[in-house]
C-alpha cells in the first residue's frame, strides 16, 4: 500500500502552495490526475471552484520523481480549498487509493482569486438637520427677534374650606343625661327579668308506663335422656408380667418401680428386683437405695439373692446414700452394720476400719 503524505512547499513561505510525496512510487503516470475526497459531507469532491457534489479530477502544477518517490506540487487553486484534517486522495492513473491526513497549510496571503469578497460595512446616515427656530416678522423692525417662553402660571391658591365652630359646652349636658336615662331603664328592666318575674313551675314528673310483654306460645322444650352413670376409672395398669425395661418405661413414678421390684423379689425373680430397684434409685427413691444396701449387708445376708458373697463396703455406702436421701428407715440397719465392722476391726480386719473411715467420718 502507498503512503500519501502532505507539507507545506518551502519554496513559497508565503502560503498557499504544498507538496504531495506518494511513498514507494518511482515513475509518474502517463495521466496525474488525482482526486480529493472527504466523508460525510454532501458536497464531498474537491472541484476546480471548491467542494462540490459532482465527480472533478484535479491537475497538479507540477510532477518530479525523487528518491523518496513521486512529488505533486499543488497551487493555491487546490490548498486554498483544504483544511487540516483526513481527507482520501486517489490517483487513478496510478492506481493509488489512499488516506491522508492534510497538514495546516495557510492561504496564499492577499487570496487565490476563489475566496467570496465581502460587502463593505454599512456607512452611518448622516444627523438630520436641525429645525428652524421660529421667528417673529416685525415690519417696522429691521431684525427678527425670536419670541420669549412664557413663563408657567402660576399655580391657583389652595381652596380654604370653612370648619365649622366649636360646638359649646353646654351642648354636651343633654346627651350626658339622655345616657344616664338609658343605662338607669336597661338595669331596672335586668332586675325585673332575672330577679321579679316569677319562674314557671317545673312540670310534674310523669310515671313511667311498663308494658308487660305478651307471652310467647311456644312448645314447652323435650325432656331431657336420663343421665348415665359414669363408669369409674380402673386402677392402675398392671405392671405384673412385663419386662424390666417395659416395667421402667410405664410406670407412672420411682416409688411404683421399687413396688413392682418388692413384688418380684418375693416371687423369687431377684435379679428383675435387682434391676428395678436400681432404676428406682437413680430416679430418685431413697428407699430403693435401703434395699440394695440390704442385698450387700453381711448382717443377715442370704446366698443366691442374687449374689453368692456379701461386700460390707457396697452396704455402708448405699446405706450413707439412703440416709441423706431421707429414708430414715435406713439409719438402723447402718448401726447394725457399724457394729459388725467394729467387732471385725478388733479381730484384725485389715478392710473394716477403711471403710468405717470412708462412710462414717
Amino acid at each position: 500500500m502507498t503512503n500519501v503524505l502532505a507539507a507545506a512547499d518551502p519554496a513559497h513561505p508565503e502560503g498557499g502552495h504544498a507538496i504531495l510525496l506518494l511513498q514507494g512510487v518511482m515513475d509518474p503516470p502517463a495521466d496525474a490526475r488525482f482526486r480529493i475526497l472527504r466523508e460525510g459531507w454532501s458536497k464531498g469532491t474537491l472541484g476546480p471552484d471548491g467542494w462540490q457534489v459532482g465527480d472533478a479530477l484535479l491537475n497538479p502544477d507540477r510532477v518530479e520523481a525523487s528518491p523518496q518517490g513521486l512529488r505533486l506540487y499543488l497551487g493555491p487553486r487546490v490548498v486554498d480549498w483544504l483544511e487540516a484534517g483526513p481527507v482520501q486522495f486517489r490517483l487513478p492513473g496510478a492506481g493509488i487509493s489512499a488516506p491522508l491526513f492534510w497538514p495546516d497549510v495557510p492561504p496564499l496571503h492577499g487570496g487565490s482569486g476563489h475566496t467570496i469578497a465581502e460587502p463593505p460595512p454599512p456607512r452611518p446616515a448622516a444627523p438630520p438637520p436641525p429645525r428652524p427656530a421660529p421667528v417673529i416678522e416685525d415690519a417696522d423692525a429691521t431684525i427678527a427677534v425670536a419670541p420669549r417662553p412664557l413663563a408657567p402660571p402660576p399655580p391657583p391658591p389652595p381652596l380654604s374650606v370653612p370648619q365649622p365652630a366649636a360646638a359649646s359646652k353646654a351642648s354636651v349636658l343633654p346627651w350626658a343625661l339622655l345616657l344616664l336615662l338609658l343605662l338607669a331603664a336597661a338595669g331596672g328592666g335586668a332586675y325585673w327579668w332575672f330577679v321579679v318575674r316569677e319562674q314557671p313551675a317545673p312540670p310534674a314528673p310523669v310515671d313511667p308506663i311498663e308494658v308487660a310483654p305478651e307471652p310467647l306460645n311456644r312448645e314447652p322444650p323435650p325432656p331431657l335422656p336420663p343421665v348415665r352413670p359414669q363408669a369409674e376409672p380402673g386402677g392402675p395398669e398392671s405392671l405384673d408380667g412385663l419386662a424390666v425395661p417395659e416395667v421402667i418405661a410405664r410406670a407412672t413414678s420411682p416409688a411404683a418401680i421399687a413396688e413392682q421390684a418388692a413384688r418380684r423379689y418375693q416371687a423369687g425373680q431377684f435379679d428383675d428386683a435387682l434391676l428395678l430397684w436400681e432404676a428406682a434409685a437413680r430416679a430418685g427413691n431413697a428407699a430403693s437405695l435401703a434395699r440394695l444396701a440390704g442385698l450387700y449387708d453381711p448382717v443377715g445376708f442370704q446366698p443366691g439373692r442374687p449374689f453368692r458373697d456379701p461386700d460390707p463396703r457396697q452396704a455402708a455406702r448405699l446405706y450413707r446414700d439412703a440416709v441423706a436421701g431421707g429414708d430414715a428407715a435406713a439409719a438402723e440397719p447402718r448401726a447394725r452394720l457399724r457394729r459388725w465392722l467394729d467387732d471385725r476391726a478388733r479381730e484384725g480386719d485389715l478392710n473394716a476400719p477403711l471403710t468405717i473411715r470412708d462412710f462414717w467420718q
